[in-house]
């Protein structure tokens, strides 16, 4: 009888040592899943970066498509991942700087089906950006019968946002830079302060960019002074 419940301790505690063992595997692959995706998207934002601070010139269209075409593969490798879809969209879009109007009107509204998909995914993704972007799109391009334009719709993105990453620079400097083309100055102003405010890390790959809208938050509560 003894013997038995001694067989029966050791089979439970094998089974335990398994489960474990099998559970810290699947972490283990998670963990290397993620670090190979955000290594890949790292190193393709930190050109994209980089490259969007040139002029437009042919070598930098170049650049340009060849990064669309290597975050591509990232979004096939890791179909389950906001990060890659978000940089996408914000790759497309830069490109759609340098294109003529119809070819832009196009590459925006696949960046909006990419972020519309990163939403899904995860809208708290990159403290929410793809939120911001799309409030940004939304009251940014044309309306009907042109493009999507909706300022209604922009709105509602750029709060949620704002829900996300309350205290965050692209957050706030867009929606107080909505609210100003609103005509609603009075209200943007906090918006603006919080943008200039925010802290960023240095080693964050969007950091230029982050600085570069602290930058536009000033001059914009300076034009409202």
């Amino acid at each position: 009888m003894i013997e038995l419940e001694i067989s029966s301790t050791d089979y439970y505690t094998l089974n335990m040592k398994k489960i474990l063992f099998v559970v810290f595997l699947q972490l283990f692959a998670l963990s290397a899943f993620a670090d190979s995706m955000q290594d890949s998207v790292s190193k393709i934002e930190t050109s994209w970066v980089n490259t969007s601070e040139d002029e437009p010139t042919l070598e930098r269209k170049n650049i340009f498509m060849q990064l669309a075409e290597d975050v591509t593969r990232v979004v096939t490798a890791f179909p389950s991942q906001a990060e890659p879809l978000i940089l996408k969209s914000a790759i497309l879009l830069t490109m759609a700087e340098d294109a003529s109007s119809f070819v832009a009107l196009g590459l925006v509204k696949q960046a909006k089906v990419l972020l519309a998909k990163a939403i899904d995914i995860n809208p708290e993704a990159r403290d929410g950006s793809a939120l911001v972007t799309m409030g940004v799109l939304y009251y940014k391009v044309p309306g009907w019968p042109v493009a999507f334009g909706d300022d209604d719709e922009a709105e509602s993105y750029l709060l949620k946002a704002l829900d996300v990453n309350p205290n965050g620079v692209s957050s706030n400097y867009f929606y107080a830079e909505f609210l100003m083309e609103q005509g609603k100055d009075e209200l943007a102003l906090s918006y603006l302060n919080k943008a200039i405010d925010a802290k960023i890390d240095p080693k964050n790959t969007s950091f230029k960019i982050k600085v570069r809208q602290k930058v536009k938050a000033k001059a914009a509560l300076a034009s409202l002074s």
